[in-house]
């Protein structure tokens, strides 16, 4: 017998999927069977709205065959659950019965724009855990327990692991941290101290899915064993005529195609996610009319290939609806918070720092001076960073990836992020 479940992070990653807001995987996960969908960081990128319409009834807008699992995200003003999701799902496999508790990271929280998420606490995760536990095996008299996790700490998983009795737990799926794990208990591989499969996949390519099989004794009442493994995309037989012909539905519209096959550019060369994130710093830098262009390292997801760019490359470059805010800081504080902050954001190419000096174009900044700051709202939001606390604070409403695309556009002949930005001359 066999779950099919989501730990999080579908909906957001391919140019399809991102241009209708996640709904064609929302029809392909029905057509497929899936059973559960927990929600992951990514499933807000487009607001509580967007994903909650796949919950609400009405077919027209979409809708999923299978509930959406979300046991630790409460209203903060009444600590109440989603109303549009569960924090369990409970499966009969021929009179085994087997919960299944969906819960996100509380410190995921941290990795969706705040705007995103306003009303909304996740609270802390194992107590989550551990409470419906019990609930499933006590009051719903559930034989097995599995946790969907949409987030990744082996020492979570131990002390998970360690929960006995009623509290126990068979399995864990975990999500988030995009590492590929499949450790059963017993094997060389893995922790020796946690005695329960756990396993998350990654990606396209080191792993694509994930398979935990639990081998139960019904007369004893207890599962007897378990594995843990990974699947690639190679590991799979031959695709399926009906999610082909779904999503083909949805890649020939006329205006999908016109608008994802513009060509935006020529790369001269491959070129990281890494290498991409000062050039798109300094895009900001020199598109939003600010001093000094800041974004996250995360913002970029993969590469950008030789070549041809295509408009539905870059939003598979960079999927993230994120628009443009800026403030103004004083020297003073962009100096602490290139200090502080210089291995998770990234800074414009005129940004150098040497012997506790930072400097703008090589000169050195007064720590007084007032400079105008341009990030994207995901980490511009951040009470963790000191944007909003800047004076003179401005939506600018630019899209990050409009003005990366108009970069490229402008780029006279082929790309190269090491060459900088391709802005027009300031009149």
């Amino acid at each position: 017998y066999t779950l099919i479940l989501a730990s999080g992070d579908m909906l957001q990653g391919t140019a399809l999927s991102n241009e209708y807001r996640g709904r064609p995987v929302i029809d392909a996960m029905n057509r497929i069977g899936f059973d559960v969908f927990v929600l992951g960081n990514h499933e807000f990128d487009w607001g509580v709205e967007t994903i909650q319409r796949y919950q609400d009834g009405n077919l027209t807008n979409g809708e999923s065959a299978f509930p959406f699992l979300a046991a630790n995200i409460v209203s903060t003003e009444t600590g109440e659950l989603l109303d549009w999701a569960e924090p369990t799902a409970i499966f009969d496999l021929n009179g085994i019965r087997v919960g299944v508790i969906g819960v996100i990271g509380s410190e995921v929280y941290g990795s969706i724009s705040p705007s995103m998420v306003t009303g909304l606490t996740f609270l802390d995760e194992v107590a989550t855990i551990q409470e419906y536990a019990y609930t499933l095996r006590e009051e719903e008299l559930c034989d097995i327990v599995i946790v969907s996790l949409h987030y990744y700490d082996p020492d979570m998983n131990k002390i998970i692991s360690d929960f006995s009795g009623s509290y126990r737990i068979d399995a864990i799926f975990n999500g988030h941290s995009h590492t590929s794990v499949a450790d059963t208990p017993g094997d060389a591989y893995g922790r020796t101290d946690i005695t329960i499969p756990y396993a998350q996949a990654s990606n396209y390519t080191s792993s694509l899915f994930t398979k935990i099989t639990l081998m139960y004794d019904r007369s004893a009442g207890v599962v007897l064993s378990g594995c843990a493994k990974t699947l690639k995309l190679q590991d799979l037989s031959a695709t399926n005529s009906v999610i082909d012909q779904l999503l083909h539905v949805y890649a020939s519209d006329p205006e999908y195609i016109e608008k994802m096959s513009e060509v935006l550019a020529f790369s001269t060369s491959s070129f990281s996610k890494y290498e991409l994130a000062p050039w798109g710093a300094s895009v900001i830098r020199d598109y939003s009319g600010v001093d000094v262009g800041i974004l996250n390292s995360g913002g970029f997801r993969v590469s950008m290939e030789s070549g041809d760019v295509t408009m539905e490359e870059l939003v598979e470059i960079y999927p993230f609806d994120n628009q443009i805010k800026s403030s103004l800081l004083t020297g003073r504080q962009l100096t602490d918070l290139f200090e502080a902050d210089a291995g998770y954001l990234i800074f414009d190419d005129q940004v150098t720092y040497s012997n506790g000096i930072l400097s703008l174009s090589g000169v050195p900044v007064g720590m007084e001076s007032k400079y105008r700051i341009g990030a994207v709202d995901f980490i511009f939001d951040d009470d963790d960073f000191p944007f909003l606390e800047g004076e003179e604070v401005q939506n600018t409403n630019l899209f990050m990836r409009d003005l990366l695309a108009e970069d490229l556009r402008n780029n006279a002949g082929s790309f190269n992020p090491a060459n900088g930005t391709s802005a027009p001359p300031v009149a």
